[in-house]
């Protein structure tokens, strides 16, 4: 019997608790988390008969632990379609660039404008697919460090520089990379400059790699589920202070006043804002990073043309913008069922309420929600931390150096319950 405690009800902490039971049968598997609820950055807000996914929005057929969890729990998708009035990119000042709602005529603006370089990034694409299935052949060979994997498939080139300095040292254009790539980029990572390069590639790869998808009855059905069918013992607004290793190698787990003795703990919160103490092991190979936070405001209402120096009635459903319109990273637009509109603008900083009404023509507030360490600012780094920081003893946010994503916890959670019951075999 393996006692096993996993600090966190997130994404990663409840794969790490279905994994357990699958690959450590005979374990007990208790479940501590801060908050009230379960899922972490995984969040489905729904207000009337609207639904919103506030935190990781979407996953694609290349994301193989994710979809082997919809597959093996019957999970119902909803592919996510693309938006009848195309994108557009704004500078903070003025539109700089808007597709078309023609898919041919499209690729022909773009092929004109971009050159070859579309053709290369489909080329780079494939190719980090490639390496990427490698990656996962590799760790069903035998459970190793996340470095390790990495090194193995050629992936470590990725995080050790910018994405851009990789991508121009592949033949993509500047203006390709200023106008398209990294406005994409600021949907899912808001980081202007110096952004590590296999985070860029991972969301390059979300967003242009395939079809995307979502839960049917909401994200948030996933850690859910993973949680119930781990059998696991959840214990809800419960802070986790310090853990010690015990002389005899066990685990003790201190919250409030209660001790708990564990086998083995997997962490599965960023050590960054946990207040978590760790004694009796080293953390000198673990880096303090920093971390983005993210405000989310949605608003019923249309999107004011006049504030985007455009025409009246121009359909704008999904803005980009550049590092100008900073702090602005991303505004979207969803329909409701009675297809009234909402309009999301996400930033970096907090927005007033003044300056959401100039965006929003007759906009009304419905609701609001910020995530204080969204993600880590990420930095070209020579090698990835370790996920074993001692026998025994896992943290998963270790990969969070290079990534931050449904399929990048649920990977981390996979390789340290395989390297977790090879320590205790």
């Amino acid at each position: 019997m393996v006692n096993l405690a996993v600090i966190g009800a997130g994404i990663g902490g409840c794969s790490a608790a279905y994994f357990a039971r699958k690959y450590l049968p005979r374990s007990k598997v208790t479940v501590y988390e801060t908050e009230d609820r379960v899922g972490g950055r995984v969040f489905t807000k729904s207000e009337g008969e609207m639904r919103k996914e506030l935190g990781a929005v979407f996953f694609n057929p290349s994301n193989r632990t994710i979809c082997s969890f919809v597959e093996e729990m019957e999970l119902e998708v909803v592919k996510r379609n693309r938006e009848p009035t195309g994108f557009a990119v704004w500078n903070g000042t003025e539109i700089i660039f808007k597709s078309s709602q023609s898919m041919f005529y499209e690729m022909l603006r773009l092929i004109a404008r971009y050159k070859l370089g579309l053709l290369k990034l489909r080329l780079i694409i494939k190719e980090a697919k490639g390496k990427i299935r490698t990656l996962y052949s590799k760790e069903g060979e035998r459970p190793m460090e996340l470095w390790e994997l990495f090194e193995g498939t050629n992936l470590d080139m990725w995080y050790k520089k910018p994405f851009d300095q990789c991508l121009l040292e592949m033949g993509i254009g500047r203006k390709l990379i200023d106008e398209i790539i990294t406005p994409v980029m600021r949907i899912i990572y808001s980081q202007n400059a110096n952004l590590g390069g296999f985070a860029g590639l991972s969301s390059l790869i979300g967003v242009y790699g395939g079809s995307t998808y979502s839960l049917k009855d909401g994200n948030i059905t996933l850690p859910r589920k993973l949680l119930k069918d781990s059998g696991a013992k959840v214990e809800l607004e419960s802070k986790v202070e310090s853990i010690e290793k015990t002389p005899e190698g066990s685990f003790r787990v201190l919250v409030g006043e209660k001790a708990s003795v564990f086998d083995a703990v997997i962490i599965a919160t960023p050590l960054e804002g946990a207040g978590l103490q760790l004694d009796g092991v080293s953390t000198s190979q673990l880096r303090p990073r920093e971390y983005q936070s993210v405000f989310i405001n949605v608003m019923k209402g249309i999107i004011d043309p006049d504030f985007f120096n455009l025409k009246p009635n121009k359909l704008l459903p999904t803005i980009l913008t550049s590092p100008g319109a900073d702090p602005i990273t991303h505004i979207s637009v969803q329909k409701s069922k009675s297809n009234q509109p909402w309009v999301t603008v996400t930033s970096k900083e907090p927005l007033d309420t003044d300056f959401l009404g100039d965006i929003v023509k007759n906009g009304r507030s419905i609701l609001n929600h910020s995530w204080s360490t969204a993600y880590p600012i990420f930095r070209p780094i020579e090698r990835l931390p370790p996920i074993c920081i001692d026998k025994g003893l896992m943290y998963l946010n270790s990969i969070e150096s290079a990534a931050a994503s449904l399929e990048s916890s649920a990977f981390a959670a996979l390789n340290a319950t395989l390297m977790l019951r090879n320590d205790l075999s």
